[in-house]
């Protein structure tokens, strides 16, 4: 299972540190890709810049898993990784994709899926319901459980290296609460 969050750098007018970017919201921040098994357990954390695409970093995450010996056979990840590429690359490795499909630009939402109206900026958009987020519930609660802690929920660090290592301080925090 994969996914990724936004993160925030404190602090206005500051410079920012490195792999921080512009986010959508046209502020500071950084993201980080989570890899976590079945259960929730964290297995490998990738950090990156608040502006670059998710997908460009899914095949690195999964490579520095296969470094360690961990093959999945499935991946379940949201929408932000939807690419007919990656779903080939993880195909040819193996790996059966499992990734919800982001509704194109005038193509008409599934009358069997709920839908909401949204508030996106100034434009009032259709919000459809995802029906394989009950998959990937596993990562969506580590992911709450590293937001918990405070030192990771707003980055104030500014080397990738120092907020990197509390990233894995906290994915040590929720293996050893886990036993």
């Amino acid at each position: 299972m994969v996914a990724c969050d936004r993160r925030r750098l404190a602090g206005g007018g500051e410079k920012g540190g490195e792999k921080v970017a512009r986010t959508l919201h046209g502020r500071p921040g950084s993201r980080y890709h989570l890899a976590v098994d079945a259960g929730g357990a964290p297995l490998e954390v990738r950090l990156a810049a608040g502006n670059e695409n998710e997908r460009r970093h899914l095949l690195p995450l999964l490579d520095a898993l296969n470094q360690r010996g961990i093959q999945p056979r499935e991946l379940w990840a949201d929408r932000g990784y939807d690419s007919r590429a990656l779903e080939q690359a993880l195909r040819s490795r193996q790996i059966e994709p499992r990734i919800s499909k982001r509704r194109r630009a005038g193509q008409p939402a599934d009358p069997d899926q709920r839908q909401s109206q949204v508030w996106r900026g100034r434009k009032r958009q259709t919000r459809t319901s995802d029906p394989q987020a009950r998959h990937r519930w596993p990562v969506e609660r580590t992911n709450a459980w590293l937001k918990a802690k405070r030192r990771i929920a707003t980055r104030r660090d500014r080397k990738a290296n120092t907020y990197l290592a509390f990233l894995q301080l906290g994915m040590i925090l929720i293996l050893a609460r886990s036993l």
